[in-house]
């Protein structure tokens, strides 16, 4: 008999109760229902499929979009003493076959895998033999044509209903419109879906909006103020430097962050950040996912985002211990227009999207009719840069094509270094002998990693480097003087964009396209832009904007928002206003200008409206005709 679900949260987790609602998922799950989630960000989704995987026989089948959050939570449950693997972009065969073989033989509890990977032959080969319990769909906006991170490959899910019907599916999502829900549930072809929605509302979460001519001095200002951890999110690699650079000038201590660094310097200025070694991390979009930081104080964005999702998911980085913690957006209008040119980039026209394609089959050389399944290096920028074709045009192109069946881009690949031994053990000592240096190079290669003689294994440069006692460029001249000289096969890192054709190249005027879901799908995004300009001017609690954009009704007001503590003290001073004109009309009638003069502080006209509304609303005070007010 399997433990309760309790017990397992105490043992593995530390604690005694869930957070709302994560018993009512994880019960539904255990009862066999498909099932959608939707909770807030930073209300703990993971514990939602990692709870009933290890309550339930067999493997919970976990698929993630990001290689970098697949990672971190396989090495997290690991720490638990969780047993699980993820397949993923950049491993070799035999690595994917060894993972395969230890979740057919029931040596893994949750097996992550990228939406990729579900179509390969060998993955489908080994799906049946798997006694599969939970299909855990994370981040499930990705598999909506209406949501604000359409992945194509997520379709693709929906297939496994064939080889696993009867298995129950868990989509979760932190934040989904009303017409998402309806196509997650549509996509994943989820039977009898259970809904379950959280609240939207942040407990002690203030959000606030300022327009400000000079943002760097502001930024400045807000993180001087609130102590503690803080993101500052940035929307170009260029401006995360400079505003990075700002702060240190200024004496806070910042590192910055984005997609163009190499994997090994994002992981390790994530660990500083994390462990507070660094207090500020300022970035693109690229960090953040997946971070378990419960004490972030302040997120700032120094740019508007492009749509409320990735606002509400950002900003919601901040404050997940439920203590105060602050969400800041600063803004100057010329922003909006911006924002505008940026949907027109992300939808180009079917005639641009021919002109990428052709300029990509040119860049890599692949002539018409061949290149199916063949996937090749693509230095993006080189690209762009040869071809004048703007960045943001070429990869929504390239995804438009993707969904059409084309080819596909995988921006955030990372293939770790490989090395395998490729001489024979007699001249490998004979090597030895003959070239002394790389003695002990070779037996620490030998010592650390094991199958190096069988198949190419991914190795850790920088542990090599303190292992060796050598700088890191040192290891790699080591590396690849052994294999010239016949010792290993050497495959140095690449970090680099990876283009693959789904389908044989063809003449780009035979391009098929449906412009008509384009066109949708621009309209929707334009939309998004304008609702995210609502919220940025309006006078709504923020809480109550942001809930009701997601759909909850029920929400209500924060009282900790700009706008909630702005209208409190309108409030306030309305209280005031009013005590003195009761008092100056009890002496005798008076006009408002009148009233205006004798009050003994500055009084603008709406606030003084304002009062004399009220009064003549409570019956308090009447107005003449004369245009004079007196006491009733």
């Amino acid at each position: 008999m399997n433990p309760p679900i309790h017990s397992i949260l105490k043992e593995y987790w530390g604690y005694s109760e869930f957070r709302p609602l994560q018993e009512d998922i994880i019960h539904s799950a255990l009862a066999g229902n498909d099932t959608l989630a939707l909770l807030p960000t930073g209300s703990g989704k993971s514990v939602c499929y990692q709870v009933p995987a290890m309550a339930m026989d067999g493997i919970c089948l976990v698929i993630s979009p990001l290689i970098a959050l697949m990672k971190d939570q396989v090495q997290q449950l690991r720490n638990k003493g969780i047993s699980a693997l993820a397949i993923h972009t950049g491993m070799s065969y035999k690595e994917v076959m060894k993972t395969m073989e230890l979740a057919v033989n029931e040596r893994v509890k949750l097996l992550y895998v990228s939406p990729e990977r579900l179509q390969t032959k060998l993955f489908r080969e080994f799906l049946p033999e798997m006694n599969v319990s939970l299909v855990a769909v994370d981040e499930a906006h990705c598999v909506s044509q209406w949501g604000y991170d359409f992945r194509p490959s997520y379709l693709q899910i929906s297939s496994l209903r064939e080889y696993l019907p009867e298995v129950p599916m868990l989509a979760l999502t932190a934040s989904a419109t009303p017409l998402v829900r309806e196509d997650i549930v549509t996509q994943l072809k989820l039977k009898n879906a259970r809904v379950i929605s959280g609240s939207f509302d942040r407990e002690g979460l203030s959000y606030s909006c300022f327009e400000e001519p000079n943002k760097l001095n502001k930024l400045t200002n807000i993180l001087t103020q609130v102590q503690g951890t803080g993101i500052v999110y940035c929307k170009s690699r260029k401006k995360t430097v400079e505003v990075c650079r700002h702060l240190n000038e200024q004496g806070l201590p910042a590192i910055f962050y984005h997609a163009g660094l190499d994997q090994e310097t994002r992981h390790e200025r994530q660990q500083l950040w994390t462990s507070n070694q660094a207090r500020i991390m300022v970035s693109t979009n690229a960090f953040g996912m997946g971070i378990d930081k419960a004490d972030v104080r302040t997120v700032v964005h120094f740019d508007v985002p492009d749509c409320m999702e990735n606002y509400y998911q950002e900003a919601g980085r901040a404050g997940r211990d439920r203590k105060k913690a602050y969400a800041v957006l600063l803004y100057n209008p010329a922003e909006f227009a911006s924002m505008l040119e940026q949907v027109e980039k992300k939808f180009p026209d079917l005639e641009t999207i021919r002109k990428v394609y052709q300029s990509v089959a040119d860049f890599l050389q692949i002539p018409s009719g061949a290149g199916e399944g063949n996937t090749y290096d693509f230095d993006l920028g080189r690209f762009c840069t040869n071809f004048g074709i703007d960045r943001v045009v070429a990869i929504n192109a390239l995804q438009i094509l993707q969904s059409e069946g084309y080819c596909a881009l995988n921006e955030s690949v990372f293939l770790p270094p490989k090395v395998q031994f490729i001489s024979d053990r007699g001249w490998l000592q004979e090597f030895q002998r003959l070239y002394p240096q790389y003695e002990e190079p070779v037996k620490s290669l030998l010592r650390n990693y094991e199958g190096l003689f069988t198949y190419p294994v991914s190795i850790n440069e920088s542990y090599l480097s303190r292992s060796w006692r050598k700088e890191r460029e040192e290891v790699k001249e080591i590396l690849q003087a052994l294999h010239r000289h016949g010792i290993i096969r050497y495959e140095p890192l690449k970090d680099q964009p990876q283009f693959t054709l789904l389908a044989e190249r063809v003449r780009a005027e035979y391009l098929r396209v449906n412009m008509n879901v384009v066109q949708e799908r621009k309209k929707l995004a334009l939309d998004r832009a304008a609702k995210m300009k609502q919220y940025v001017e309006s006078r709504e609690c923020r809480s109550v904007f942001i809930g009701k954009y997601f759909g909850d009704e029920k929400i209500q007001p924060c009282g900790i928002c700009d706008n909630c503590l702005a209208k409190n003290r309108r409030r306030v001073a309305t209280g005031t206003i009013t005590k003195d004109i009761l008092k100056l009309l009890s002496a005798s009638p008076l006009s408002p200008t009148e009233i205006k003069q004798q009050l003994t502080y500055e009084c603008d006209d709406n606030s003084l409206w304002n009062a004399l509304d009220f009064l003549l609303a409570e019956e308090r005070v009447i107005a003449e005709e004369d245009g004079l007010f007196r006491l009733k």
